[in-house]
């Protein structure tokens, strides 16, 4: 039951970013920060948001079939208990969806 809801959510969550980048795509000035690190900062093209909008529609759409990253599978191989590999895996799926819909709003003025 939980990871429905997760799942329904992070796709509400990816649909309202979806809307909102193109409903303000106008907006959005042409070069955006693409990599904040130590320090440095780069900036590219507007359209890396598209890109980083299909990477984490790919990325959600593979954890709402039930793909195992290989460090779930390392887990599924230890004697952990399969509750608490569920919950790394809807956590996991949270932590990519708020994080990629976070950059790309972070755009938006």
């Amino acid at each position: 039951m939980t990871k429905k809801i997760i799942n329904y959510s992070s796709w509400l969550i990816i649909a309202a970013t979806t809307i909102l980048l193109f409903i303000n795509w106008d907006r959005i000035p042409a070069s955006v920060i693409t990599h904040a690190g130590l320090g440095q900062i780069s900036y590219g093209s507007k359209t890396m948001l598209i890109a980083v909008l299909i990477i984490e529609i790919i990325i959600n759409f593979l954890f709402t079939l039930g793909y195992d990253m290989p460090f779930i599978q390392a887990l599924r191989k230890t004697r952990t208990a399969k509750p608490a590999i569920r919950l790394t895996a809807v956590f996991l799926q949270i932590i990519a969806v708020i994080i990629m819909s976070l950059f790309i709003l972070s755009a938006i003025p």
